[in-house]
Formats: C-alpha cells, sequence, structure tokens
C-alpha cells in the first residue's frame, strides 16, 4: 500500500482509530501486529523472510550482550545481513557482468534468475547492523524484548524507505509507548498533508511526465529541454524522497512517536560536504559512523582520509543500486568530496546561515548536484553522456518550454520557503496553537483525503522504494 493511496489512508484511520481507544499496554502489540500486515500486503511470501531476518538477528544479539567474546556474533551478523542483501539485490547484477567470462571458458550460457528485490531491505538490513553494532560497541546492554525489537525494525510509517534509525531514536519511545499530545497531532498532521503535497501534486503530477518523456529518448531532445529536464529530475527526486520522510515523520507523529529530520533544504547547500549533510540525513551518519570512521576516517592522514572518502561514497552509490549508473554515481560524488576536501577554505562542519556572499557557491553547488544527477536517472552510462553532450551542444536557439520553467522555478521557491518555514517555526507553531485544534486538524485531514482522491490516478510509487 503507498502513502498516497485510498487503500492505505483506510488503513491508517482504522489503524489510528483502534490506537487510540487502546489500553497503553495493548498498543505495542497492535502496532507490531498493524506493521506486519503493512508489508504482508506488498508480497506476502517476504513478510517471513522479514520474520526470518528479525528473528537470527535477534537472536545474534542476544547471544552477543551475554558473552564475553562479542567480536564472532557481530561477524555473523555481519556477513550473514550483507549475504542476504546481497544475494537480493547484487546477485542479477554480478552474474551478468561475470557471465561474458565465463563464456570464454563454457560454452553453456545459463540464464540469470529473476530475483525480486524484497521491499525495503536496504534500510531494515541497515538498521538492523547498527543496532546488532551499536551493541557490540557497548552502546546497549541489554536486548531489548522480542517484540519491541520487531517493532523496532518493521515500524511501518519508516519501514519501506526511512529514515535509518538507530537504538537510541525509536527504543526508549517504544518502551515508553506512544505519547499522544494535541502539539505532536497537530504537527503529525502538517507534516502528512505537506508530504502528500510534495508527492503527489509535485513529483508524481507536474514533474514526472515531463522527466520520463525526455529519458526515454534524450536524442530528440534540445539543449533547453534537457537542461530544463535536468533541473525537474532534481527536484522530483527531492520532493518524492522528502515527501515520503515528511509523511512517515507525520503518521509516526500521530502515533505518538518522533522520528529524525531526513533533508534540511539540501539545494541551498554551499559545497558537496554541506549537500550530504542535508541530504538523506540517516543515511549520511550510518556511512559516517559505520563505514568511513571504521576505515580510519581523517585520523591517518591525508591520502588515506581522501582514499575513505571516495570508497565511502562510492559504496553508498552502489547501495542504491545494483548498476554501473550507481557505482559512477557515488564515485563522482566521491571524487568531488575529495577535491573539496583539498582546495577548501573553511572547516569541514556546517557554515551556518546562507549569507550574500555564499549565493555564488550555493548556485555552482547546486549544478554540480544536477549534473550528477544524470548519471543517477540515465539508464545507462551512455545515456548518460547523450544528455550531456545534448545540453552542451543541443539547439540553444530554440523554444525554451515556457510551462516547465515555471514549474522549476515554483520548485526553486517552495525550496526557499521550507527553509523559512524551518527557521521561523517557533513562530509558525505558536501561531497555529491559537488556532482551535480541532477545527485544524479536521481541515487538515480533510485536504489529505481531497488529494489523495484527486491525485491517486496520476500517483507513482516512491523513487527509494526500488533502493
Amino acid at each position: 500500500m503507498l502513502f498516497n493511496s485510498l487503500p492505505f489512508a483506510a488503513f491508517f484511520v482504522a489503524l489510528l482509530v483502534a490506537y487510540r481507544v487502546a489500553p497503553t499496554g495493548q498498543r505495542g502489540p497492535l502496532l507490531l501486529g498493524a506493521s506486519l500486515l503493512f508489508y504482508f500486503f506488498w508480497r506476502p511470501p517476504y513478510l517471513l523472510l522479514l520474520l526470518a531476518d528479525i528473528g537470527i538477528n535477534y537472536v545474534l544479539l542476544v547471544a552477543m550482550l551475554r558473552s564475553s567474546n562479542r567480536r564472532p556474533f557481530v561477524v555473523v551478523a555481519c556477513v550473514f545481513n550483507l549475504g542476504l542483501l546481497a544475494y537480493y539485490k547484487y546477485a542479477a547484477f554480478l552474474l551478468t557482468g561475470l557471465l561474458p567470462v565465463a563464456e570464454v571458458f563454457v560454452s553453456v550460457s545459463p540464464e540469470v534468475p529473476e530475483i525480486v528485490l524484497p521491499l525495503g531491505i536496504s534500510f531494515y538490513t541497515f538498521q538492523l547492523l547498527a543496532l546488532t553494532i551499536d551493541g557490540y560497541r557497548g552502546h546497549i546492554s541489554v536486548a531489548p524484548p522480542l517484540h519491541r525489537y520487531a517493532l523496532f525494525v518493521s515500524f511501518f510509517p519508516q519501514l519501506i524507505a526511512g529514515p535509518i534509525l538507530r537504538s537510541g531514536q525509536l527504543l526508549p519511545q517504544l518502551e515508553r509507548g506512544g505519547e499522544i499530545e494535541a502539539g505532536r497531532t497537530r504537527r503529525g498532521v502538517w507534516l502528512l498533508a505537506v508530504g502528500l503535497v510534495k508527492k503527489v501534486v509535485f513529483a508524481d503530477f507536474l514533474l514526472a511526465p515531463y522527466v520520463d518523456a525526455v529519458f526515454a529518448d534524450a536524442s530528440f531532445a534540445s539543449g533547453p529541454e534537457l537542461l530544463l529536464v535536468v533541473y525537474s529530475f532534481a527536484f522530483q527526486i527531492y520532493f518524492d524522497f522528502s515527501g515520503y520522510t515528511d509523511m512517515a515523520r507525520g503518521l509516526a507523529a500521530l502515533l505518538g512517536f518522533e522520528l529524525p529530520l531526513n533533508f534540511r533544504e539540501p539545494y541551498l547547500s554551499r559545497n558537496p560536504s554541506e549537500f550530504w549533510r542535508r541530504w538523506h540525513i540517516t543515511l549520511s551518519q550510518w556511512l559516517r559512523d559505520y563505514l568511513y570512521i571504521p576505515l580510519g576516517g581523517n585520523q591517518r592522514g591525508l591520502t588515506r582520509t581522501q582514499f575513505n572518502l571516495f570508497l565511502t561514497m562510492a559504496l553508498g552509490g552502489l547501495w542504491h543500486g545494483p548498476s554501473w549508473t550507481m557505482v559512477a554515481w557515488g564515485a563522482l560524488h566521491g571524487a568531488w568530496l575529495v577535491l573539496h576536501r583539498v582546495f577548501q577554505r573553511h572547516g569541514a562542519g556546517e557554515e551556518g546561515p546562507v549569507r550574500r556572499s555564499d549565493w555564488l557557491r550555493v548556485v555552482l553547488c547546486f549544478h554540480g548536484v544536477c549534473l550528477l544527477w544524470i548519471v543517477f536517472r540515465a539508464p545507462t552510462l551512455s545515456a548518460a553522456w547523450e544528455v550531456f553532450s545534448g545540453i552542451v551542444a543541443g539547439g540553444w536557439g530554440d523554444e525554451w518550454p515556457v510551462v516547465q520553467m515555471g514549474i522549476v522555478a515554483t520548485c526553486l521557491l517552495l525550496h526557499g520557503l521550507e527553509r523559512f518555514a524551518r527557521v521561523h517555526l517557533p513562530q509558525i507553531r505558536e501561531m497555529a496553537s491559537s488556532l482551535p485544534g480541532r477545527v485544524l486538524e479536521g481541515a487538515a485531514i480533510g485536504s489529505v483525503v481531497a488529494l489523495v482522491w484527486v491525485f491517486s490516478g496520476a500517483s507513482d510509487e516512491f523513487i527509494y522504494f526500488q533502493f
């Protein structure tokens, strides 16, 4: 069930009513059952895989925390989880690459098996690994009860595409139970409505048709059309993914839980390092804490730091999908980060509010990110090069797509307004709190239902569901 669908709306309303009337002690089991049912609706057999994954990891975690020698357990957990992810996500990709080599020595050419990727496996695998590694590092000393552990992994608002949670971000909340508050409920409805607007109106209705049409055959597109499609995809993937995160945070808030921020106006970044602190924040933090720092981080000299940065981003690109375009996208971001670190004049920390003198850097960084989105979106590296070369050489005297220019300009304006809203959030919340709560919530819920009803036919799956 998609968040932006009427079946999910019916599912969640029924759950929310039952959840809020249930005694506090029964809310956890109710939420666990609903989360497993939610996953069952996607592909029933893979629910068994999820349950088996949870069970095996839980046994390893309990055994590790009880043992004086934790290393064997964490090694087994990493091999098991990464092996499972590699089989479902990368086996066909690796076989396709190795078959041409094998055919030199073997005359028979076997067929590559079709393996269906379990929904959300990239996200919940990282979440399982983080919890196990935190236990190994001593950040948790006692394993939670099995039902709470299972809910931590399968919590349906963020199960499919994050945010990727740590033990300290959700387990204490699950232990306390969902804390229903008027302010949190109001914020949940607001986030749900904003996320739906981002997804169904902008990502799917206004941006996706143009992006799909141009990328389907870029050879017939002019320079202006190709430039506009790059900008359009940049905002499509942002509104699609940040819209999902907003909805996930909103759904969780309505159930009494807080999920971390995953996007913070990334296209207002001044350099690639800042971009990755603002885009998919929980993945960037996961790669930093569980890959970059264990590789040595920036503690082993400049050359090793540059290698660690490059390798982390290349593997982060591969995490996004089993294709050479994803590997190239991650590697190019890694090379950009390495160059930034070599030539930067500022410290590595976040540089604070965007000043007037920063706008040139913002514009340059935005265009660097957009150019790399071409590699991310294109089906092949040759198709990506076709778009690059078409932008440079193709028909700049042709007519510009005025309507699409207006849509992109609107997206850019809204992105800036997001920054304004976040900076002035306390004042906005104070104004909202003075309004009648039930009237405000009723109007917002009515708007949400109307949005789903009107735009559900034009809405697609979330882009990050395929990762």
